[in-house]
């Protein structure tokens, strides 16, 4: 149908659909055709309805209001069986980072050690090196911030 013709409800009403036998019918004997207020977009995935609500966090962490956003949701919103809130974007990017840094940063921890173990053969002056560690994440961070790579959230 033209433009124009999706407008009118009658017109829609009127559709003639082909049966098995070859004939005609208006699309009105077949379903009930009504105008109602919808969203203009069904999206779906994994074979569930999905309505995405986006907002962009200014001058705030994303954690702390997506944290927020759960507390409010879980004390004022009361769903139907079936419903389900999740929250994806940079809140999930943020959390898979997360994750990942949980598994990689004691592995690479443990590596430097057994390194500095195999490189002296001394647990004692593994150690006294080791201990440089939390100096040099000092310094790797002062080199961001002088690199403008540093970002920090203030909450207000």
């Amino acid at each position: 149908m033209d433009n124009e013709h999706k407008k009118d409800i009658t017109s829609i009403q009127n559709l003639l659909v082909p049966t098995a036998s070859g004939e005609q019918i208006p699309l009105s004997q077949l379903a009930t055709v009504e105008l109602k207020e919808s969203p203009n977009q069904i999206q779906r995935e994994d074979t569930k309805r999905r309505i995405i609500v986006g907002f962009n966090a200014k001058g705030r962490d994303v954690q702390t209001i997506v944290e927020e956003l759960q507390q409010k949701a879980d004390k004022n919103l009361k769903f139907s069986p079936g419903y389900t809130i999740s929250y994806g974007g940079t809140f999930e990017n943020l959390n898979e980072a997360k994750a990942r840094l949980g598994v990689a940063v004691p592995i690479s921890l443990v590596m430097i050690f057994l390194l500095l173990f195999f490189a002296f053969g001394s647990v004692k002056h593994s150690l006294l090196i080791y201990t440089a560690i939390p100096l040099s994440a000092i310094g790797g961070i002062y080199f961001l911030a002088l690199r403008g790579c540093l970002s920090v959230s203030v909450q207000e």
